[in-house]
């Protein structure tokens, strides 16, 4: 059968939805070599989507074992592009980056045993004497002191016209800023409250 036929056949059929005749006739040269299969020859690489929901699971499965772990060693070991993976973890699951410094610091089983030592301490302390317990602490706060009323960054700027396109005169200030920097001083102020209120 000639692929004008097939084609003829497959529009009365199928009207609007039938291939076109060089989709025909490009099937009927491949039948004709020896293909077998209606189905699509496997592609080598990566699937077209690496956003599958094995993917997801095991980039799950990473993040759970390890916090610490980013999205360039998640697409090394699924084999998936860095985009894909941060694409995965951030929209997919939900997850985002946060510094660790803002986590409380963790305690050594040391420095716990000691905090439970002196909270049982202190509670001691408190059931034998309620009344004068807080009396007996005296707290200290320390604070820089200037020689001088420090300008805010405000009101430190300065108005400077610009004599070429890039450029501004604005030495002079800084000539004066180096000299009042080279003055700065200060010192500690040390001081320790307790509960005792003076009378005048």
């Amino acid at each position: 059968m000639a692929p004008s036929e097939i084609h003829e056949d497959m529009v009365r059929t199928l009207t609007d939805n039938a291939p076109s005749y060089a989709t025909v006739k490009r099937w009927v040269n491949k039948f004709q070599r020896g293909r077998g299969s209606l189905e699509d020859d496997p592609t080598p690489g990566r699937p077209p989507t690496a956003t599958t929901e094995d993917n997801i699971d095991l980039a799950l499965g990473m993040i759970m074992q390890d916090r610490r772990i980013s999205c360039r060693q998640i697409a090394e070991r699924v084999v998936i592009s860095t985009e894909r993976a941060d694409n995965i973890v951030t929209k997919q699951l939900g997850f985002s980056k946060v510094s660790a410094r803002w986590v409380p610091r963790l305690l050594t089983p040391e420095q716990k045993r000691t905090r439970c030592t002196l909270s049982t301490s202190n509670l001691e302390l408190f059931e034998a004497d309620e009344e004068n317990f807080l009396a007996r602490f005296i707290t200290m706060d320390e604070s820089w002191v200037h020689h001088y009323q420090p300008e805010t960054k405000e009101q430190s700027k300065r108005i400077y016209k610009c004599v070429y396109k890039h450029t501004c005169e604005y030495e002079d200030y800084l000539s004066v800023l180096q000299q009042f920097r080279q003055s700065l001083g200060k010192i500690t102020l040390s001081e320790f409250l307790d509960t005792v209120v003076k009378q005048k």
